[in-house]
């Protein structure tokens, strides 16, 4: 009997579910979970190569210079979100090896002094962002018409770039507050003894 490449790769998956149950080592739903979200970030990962390699490709070979120097903007947003995408599997990839043990983690992170100053960054960095999307809407408008709308466009790019700072800005907040309320109950934990 003639065996096609799909029934020899479902024998291996079987034959490899068996082999980890020998061992006593089945799989967990975490980490099927875990195991799941990797490979879905390095499948895009390999596409975010393939839309990096084509991005390339098309901003050298044309003359242009407006061609060039959107897609080189396009360009370097790619390589941050492919940089971003190896951090993240990096980390998924710690997290199947067990190599960092979470409730260890959450102890290590202690507030320093300058949790305080931190936080009051943020805020104004928030402030900034937030000042810095109206100014740049009113620029959107003011820009239309000049440069083949081409200001207007930027104008809209440094928008998105802003709203995206302040959504991690505001991530970092409460992780900020988070942490400085964890080490006061810390803190008011050991007064008590």
């Amino acid at each position: 009997m003639i065996r096609s490449p799909r029934s020899n790769a479902i024998k291996a998956f079987v034959n490899l579910k068996a082999d980890e149950f020998m061992w006593g080592m089945p799989e967990s739903p975490e980490f099927s979970a875990v195991q799941r979200l990797m490979n879905e970030f390095q499948t895009h990962e390999r596409e975010e190569e393939r839309w990096l390699s084509g991005y390339k490709k098309t901003a050298g070979s044309s003359n242009d210079p407006l061609v060039r120097f959107l897609l080189d903007l396009i360009i370097a947003d790619e390589e941050r979100h492919r940089d971003l995408i190896k951090r993240m599997i990096a980390s998924l990839k710690d997290d199947l090896a067990w190599t960092q043990d979470r409730g260890a983690a959450r102890i290590k992170r202690k507030t320093k002094p300058e949790g305080k100053t931190l936080l009051a960054a943020v805020e104004r960095f928030l402030a900034m962002e937030r000042n810095g999307v109206e100014e740049y809407e009113k620029l959107m408008q003011s820009a239309s018409g000049f440069q083949r709308e081409l200001f207007s466009l930027l104008c809209k790019a440094m928008v998105h770039d802003s709203l995206k700072h302040i959504g991690i800005l505001e991530f970092l907040r409460r992780h900020l507050r988070g942490s400085e309320r964890a080490a006061r109950r810390r803190r008011s934990g050991r007064g008590k003894r």
